[in-house]
């Protein structure tokens, strides 16, 4: 169609010059010269204008015959997932209600293991998956339709000014352009920022339990590098006082009481060993006030991992059932106009 109007514009511009040439009287050959230009691309005009109503023709029986029919399956089987997703939804819907029983049940004082996290870490990175699928399928559905309806209206226009435009303004057509314009509106009218606000809340409800997770973790370290640290020092205080009593035995032998000379002094009542004994017992106590932090931080991650399901799980799958149900309602109407299409 570029190449016939360029063809045109020259047309036109041979066609000037031939009269401007007229007007100042040229000679013969120079008209004649100018006049068969003009010849020329009037036949090509004629052969581009061919070729462009065969192409329009053809693309009018693509459209009628194999684009309309493809649309309507589409239609359908569209409107078929979006009421299969619907059921499933009221499915999970009634499921995750009974989660709210599991608040009410004693909470387990057994610590979140590896398994936990890494299971919490992917239903995270699952979750974030479906929210960004989610939107990308209502993104590109919308486009998809807006472009298919623009491009269902331009195939209206007559292709040029001796085209008659009934030839492409078919019944079939027009009632394909109605049929798209539905579609697209009921597309525009999906409240689905609901439905993708509610899958981006229960990520923050996951990563919320992960975090806590993590903590309760970091705290179980902290707790077993000083039980190690305990049982390390301990050993090597077993050790030195199996050293110094074996060697205090030897000396101590024989003096009863203890005594003021030199040898007296290794019976002095003040523990030589009170210093290591001192150390022990404040590791002691450190192993002891972290593995009541671990305590509590378990009770604390078990506690708001059960009342952030209960919370966050029903309501992505109430948004997602009304959003999937509101779906499948609107496609209908769009496939009852699909009848008078076919």
């Amino acid at each position: 169609m570029q190449a016939r109007e360029g063809v045109k514009i020259e047309h036109e511009k041979k066609l000037s010059s031939l009269q401007s040439q007229e007007y100042r009287g040229k000679d013969d050959a120079k008209l004649d010269k100018t006049k068969a230009s003009i010849n020329k691309l009037q036949s090509l005009i004629i052969v581009t204008s061919q070729a462009v109503s065969t192409t329009s023709s053809a693309i009018t029986r693509v459209r009628d015959n194999e684009l309309v029919p493809q649309l309507v399956d589409m239609c359908y089987g569209s409107l078929n997932m979006w009421r299969s997703m619907n059921q499933f939804h009221e499915i999970q819907n009634n499921i995750v209600q009974q989660v709210r029983g599991l608040v009410h049940r004693p909470i387990s004082g057994q610590y979140t293991s590896d398994l936990h996290r890494v299971a919490t870490r992917d239903l995270e990175a699952a979750v974030s998956s479906w929210h960004s699928s989610f939107n990308r399928l209502i993104k590109f559905h919308r486009e998809y339709i807006h472009a298919l309806y623009a491009w269902v209206k331009l195939t209206l226009l007559p292709v040029s000014s001796d085209s008659p435009q009934k030839q492409h303004s078919s019944p079939i057509a027009i009632e394909l352009t109605a049929f798209c314009d539905e579609w697209k509106q009921a597309l525009d009218h999906l409240p689905d920022t609901v439905a993708s606000e509610a899958i981006k809340s229960f990520v923050n409800v996951v990563h919320v339990i992960s975090t806590k997770q993590e903590e309760e973790f970091k705290v179980k370290k902290r707790a077993e590098i000083y039980s190690r640290e305990l049982e390390k020092k301990s050993t090597a205080l077993r050790a030195i006082e199996k050293k110094y009593y074996q060697t205090y035995s030897m000396v101590g032998v024989g003096i009863p009481g203890g005594g003021d000379g030199p040898d007296g002094q290794l019976l002095d009542a003040r523990d030589p060993l009170a210093e290591k004994k001192a150390e022990i017992a404040v590791c002691r106590r450190k192993v002891e006030d972290e593995m009541v932090r671990h305590a509590k931080a378990v009770e604390v991650t078990k506690s708001m991992t059960l009342n952030n399901i209960q919370t966050g799980l029903p309501g992505v799958f109430q948004a997602m059932t009304g959003f999937s149900g509101l779906f499948a309602e609107a496609l209908q109407k769009v496939c009852r106009r699909a009848g008078s299409v076919k």
